[in-house]
């Protein structure tokens, strides 16, 4: 189980063990045999079945290429297409299809307008999650109805405990954001710097929600790397 160095309200803080926070499916599908259906990637087209191939190969005239496709279809890889593919791996090619071995990275920043504003080299930022320093409390609370409406989560953490002291520590969390119908706003620095998972990985915000049942407890972090923005309004 992966650890999360985390602290409270308080400053206090705890290594937490954390995991994926996922629902069971309660719905299966099946065919008439009543066998389980399986999920298959297979390949649609290969380079040389497409348009920008195709077109190459018949001088950039789209007359030739329809009399291509017409006669002789081109577009279709009858050796290959259709068959399931296995494990594989990415690779980088250029603006002809031939594989590329060596590659420089760039990262793009665009603006809330779409408008690329700079590009540069990609940011290395080292993993913090188990650092010296714990990820805390910003003090800064959203209400669950807001903060749905305001960000988008792609993926979900249960805190767990191991102990009887980690367990009345996460309780008391949870307790506290349960009455309060809201979650935290949690992460790097004072509370508020982005939180990263592993060494090179995305930086992420962070929301603690808290749900509690008679002696029980439910911790959740919601991760979030994009927040909506209303439309700008036409004069």
């Amino acid at each position: 189980m992966r650890k999360i160095n985390i602290a409270n309200e308080k400053g206090r803080n705890a290594e937490i063990g954390f995991l994926p926070f996922t629902q069971t499916k309660s719905v299966s599908y099946v065919d008439q045999q009543n066998k389980t259906v399986e999920n298959k990637k297979i390949i649609k087209a290969t380079i040389e079945s497409s348009y920008s191939h195709i077109l190459k190969e018949n001088g950039a005239d789209p007359a030739k290429v329809a009399d291509a496709i017409i006669n002789h279809n081109p577009e279709i890889d009858l050796e290959l297409v259709g068959k399931f593919i296995g494990k594989t791996s990415r690779v980088f090619i250029d603006s002809s299809a031939n594989l590329v071995y060596s590659i420089n990275k760039t990262e793009k920043v665009f603006n809330n307008k779409g408008e690329l504003t700079a590009e540069r080299e990609p940011r290395h930022l080292p993993a913090n999650i188990i650092s010296d320093i714990p990820i805390k409390w910003s003090g800064k609370l959203f209400k669950k109805e807001d903060v749905y409406n305001k960000f988008v989560f792609v993926r979900k953490y249960q805190l767990q405990h191991d102990s009887g002291l980690t367990f009345d520590f996460l309780f008391d969390m949870a307790k506290k954001l349960h009455d309060a119908n809201s979650l935290m706003l949690m992460g790097s620095g004072n509370g508020t710097g982005p939180i990263v998972f592993q060494d090179g990985g995305k930086p992420f915000r962070a929301f603690l929600e808290g749900r509690v049942k008679d002696d029980q407890y439910l911790l959740i972090l919601h991760i979030s790397n994009l927040e909506l923005k209303p439309l700008p309004k036409n004069d």
